[in-house]
């Protein structure tokens, strides 16, 4: 995978990828559901846990930045990258009034 830029944060690098988590979200809901489909005889309810698992395979299947979490990785060859590597290079110059600042 190439390195990637974060348009949020300025990191350089590799994204993280973001579903650990779901897992145990999925787990839960089979269990909770495959259990009670079984006890009560309803096993057409396990339709619940497919259609979830496959809800959080499609919307969690992502990757983020490890410095802050946004999920605005871009390739630094793209449009919006090298953009971001062009604020990095010149970052925003505050001016500071130093005879105020100094009271």
């Amino acid at each position: 995978m190439k390195d990637r830029i974060c348009t949020s944060c300025g990191y350089e690098g590799q994204p993280i990828k973001q579903c650990k988590a779901s897992f145990l979200v999925d787990a839960f809901v089979w269990g909770t559901v495959g259990s009670f489909a079984l006890a009560t005889g309803l096993l057409p309810a396990l339709v619940i846990p497919v259609a979830w698992t496959t809800y959080h395979l499609a919307k969690f299947n992502t990757t983020k930045c490890p410095q802050c979490g946004s999920l605005d990785m871009v390739s630094k060859d793209s449009r919006k990258g090298r953009a971001a590597l062009e604020r990095k290079a010149k970052p925003t110059q505050v001016w500071v009034n130093k005879e105020v600042s100094s009271h």
